[in-house]
């Protein structure tokens, strides 16, 4: 591929597609970066220039890129069968894989593949209100569970306001608001006002078990404990949206790691390693309701044999030598975090590093920690943006959101490379 040529790319780009990317979510102020290929933790453009990518794919590359093994477990599965009618059979690899989330997660009794995030989180949804017989999906303020209707859209209790509205785009069908409910997150108080007031019309409360989408809030003490109390209480299902923390948090997601077990779980991003796959993992009571047919829901791609290979590779990696691969993500990330807030206060900037495992959010701010994102109001993130941007021109590319993706896959040299090029961005701001 010729150097000097992103022009001529990004001319070609707005002649034929909508936007800057293939995805909804705004960046810097600035020309999209012509990707041609990827190394390790580095994406290299068509100009040749190189970045440390701390996005990952928005998390699903969890061995950075071009890992070995994975790509002899996704060629093997292609000769042997690359494609599979998931509405006629199942695969060998399917069950293989199920049993290992089963295995690995403390909810998941049962287990329906899917090959979206948004798409699973819609099945749960469903699932719950067929279960259940009632009618309401609660969720909470600032969580995302995917960009389909029922899941963007929402009410704050019984308010007739929608909470999403022209701010999140146009077109939402209007009948989306209805069986959705909305509160505050991280409010015990707010979530047993509204059970009180409206538990038995309520079939689901879905939240992610950390706020890993805004912020990466962490629940407060004794928050999902009480969450998990009173959805027994009032025979609501709790759902945690895992797409992010599942598999990366560690083996058994948020909820193996915070000691609080859901009915219900979705899983994405970091399950196959890269490939797009998803999961939705439950009770076994309430998963019969798929079992059965009773509860409908379908995908021509929902075992996709490729995923499936690279999703067993990528378990059965994070299972060896007792979960090893987490104590050295600990390390890396925690390196990593200690010498962005050195260059930070060098910089003489106040600075909120935050989140678990393998996801940190950045803001301007002097909070020493966001529980929600009513705390975070203040942060200035036009000046987050602008130190996107910077780190972007100087080689480092954080996810939306203002976050950074970890992985082990960083080794010393490259992550002290980072840090000087995230310090020079600093100084720059």
């Amino acid at each position: 591929m010729a150097v000097g040529t992103s022009e001529a790319y990004l001319q070609r780009a707005s002649a034929v597609m909508t936007g800057k990317q293939s995805n909804f979510r705004p960046g810097p102020d600035k020309a999209p970066i012509v990707a041609e290929k990827a190394e390790g933790v580095r994406i290299f453009d068509v100009d040749g220039k190189d970045y440390i990518d701390f996005t990952l794919a928005m998390g699903p590359a969890i061995f950075g890129y071009g890992d070995r093994a994975l790509g002899d477990a996704v060629a093997a599965q292609y000769r042997q069968m690359s494609a599979a009618a998931s509405g006629a059979m199942i695969t060998a690899g399917e069950i293989a894989l199920c049993e290992r989330i089963v295995r690995h997660v403390p909810c998941a009794d049962r287990v329906r593949l899917g090959i979206s995030g948004s798409e699973v989180v819609q099945l749960a949804m469903r699932l719950a209100r067929g279960h259940t017989g009632r009618r309401y999906v609660l969720r909470f303020h600032g969580h995302y569970h995917g960009w389909l209707d029922t899941a963007w859209a929402g009410q704050p209790g019984q308010d007739a306001h929608p909470e999403f509205s022209d701010q999140h785009g146009a077109g939402i069908a209007a009948h989306s608001l209805d069986d959705v409910l909305m509160i505050r997150w991280n409010d015990i108080d707010a979530l047993s006002d509204v059970l009180e007031r409206h538990g038995d019309e309520i079939a689901l409360c879905m939240m992610e078990a950390v706020m890993c989408n805004t912020g990466c809030c962490p629940p407060r003490a004794g928050y999902l404990e009480a969450v998990r109390d009173l959805c027994d209480r009032h025979g609501v299902l709790l759902h945690f949206d895992e797409v992010i923390t599942g598999f990366r948090m560690g083996l058994g997601g948020a909820q193996g790691e915070l000691g609080v077990t859901p009915d219900l779980a979705t899983f994405g991003k970091a399950l196959a390693g890269g490939l797009p796959l998803a999961a939705l993992a439950g009770r076994a009571e309430v998963m019969e309701s798929l079992t059965n047919n009773t509860v409908l829901g379908g995908g021509t791609f929902n075992s996709f044999p490729l995923s499936v290979a690279s999703a067993i590779a990528t378990l059965d990696r994070l299972a060896d030598n007792d979960g090893a691969f987490y104590t050295e993500l600990d390390d890396r990330q925690s390196a990593f975090e200690a010498g962005v807030r050195a260059s930070a206060e060098r910089a003489g900037r106040e600075f909120l590093l935050q989140g678990p495992r393998g996801f940190l959010f950045y803001a301007f701010t002097d909070l020493p920690v966001a529980h929600t994102p009513d705390d975070l109001a203040r942060a200035d993130f036009a000046k987050a943006m602008r130190f996107r941007a910077l780190m972007e021109e100087e080689g480092i590319l954080s996810a939306g959101g203002f976050r950074f993706v970890t992985t082990p896959a960083m080794d010393t040299a490259t992550l002290e490379e980072a840090l000087e090029r995230i310090d020079r961005a600093f100084q720059r701001l």
